[in-house]
């Protein structure tokens, strides 16, 4: 037997095996070839998707603009402006808080000290006396305080760049004990002018409170 024919079958297998490896990476090539084609079609849709939903937020934006007259960041901001003050004006825990609350709302937001707003929320803070004349601010002696539970706001008019509005603010105010508390759902109208500034600020406490004694 020559050696052709006793090495014809590794021959033969070993030049199968050079057809199938290139046949493979040939196969393997187009293959990794479609995929990366594939991958970069799923990253431009991708895209393209983002661009559609930020065109789609945009117009969205544009239609509330047009449908209500306003702008929305600028509601947006309004909110956390209101925030601001309604945090500062009925948000206190003791006598130097409250007072600081009262010299804030005159000065940074000008709100005149003979305005219904002081005259409701923030008047001059009680103050017991004893015989010799030593006065005991009322709010530390009951340890008093008041936080803001919740605030919603509804836009009244616009004009120009001045919003009005009319908010209905939640008030909690504690003793310290926890044996007292009352929660009440008061009035408040401002106007903001679009550079963060206030004004024309009223307040009118609610009629009635609800009240509770003993812990919760």
């Amino acid at each position: 037997m020559s050696f052709l024919q006793r090495n014809a079958f590794p021959l033969v297998a070993a030049g199968l095996l050079v057809v199938s490896s290139a046949s493979f990476a040939a196969t393997q090539g187009a293959r990794e070839s479609v995929l990366s084609e594939q991958e970069a079609q799923i990253r431009e849709l991708d895209e393209r998707k983002a661009e559609l939903e930020a065109d789609q937020a945009e117009r969205g934006r544009q239609v509330a603009d047009d449908v209500v007259g306003t702008n929305v960041a600028r509601l947006d901001a309004d909110e956390d402006l209101i925030s601001q003050v309604l945090d500062t004006a009925l948000t206190w825990e003791t006598h130097a808080e409250y007072v600081s609350a009262r010299t804030a709302m005159t000065t940074a937001w000008e709100v005149p000290e003979d305005s219904a707003f002081m005259t409701e929320f923030l008047p001059e803070a009680p103050m017991n006396v004893d015989g010799e004349g030593k006065e005991y601010p009322l709010i530390d002696l009951l340890g008093l305080d008041s936080r803001v539970h919740s605030f919603d706001t509804q836009l009244m008019s616009v004009l120009g760049t001045e919003y009005t509005y009319l908010v209905l603010v939640n008030v909690r105010t504690t003793s310290d004990d926890g044996e007292a508390s009352a929660f009440n759902t008061s009035t408040v109208l401002l106007t903001t002018d679009g550079d963060g500034g206030v004004h024309d600020v009223e307040g009118y406490a609610a009629t009635s409170q609800v009240r509770s004694s003993g812990p919760e």
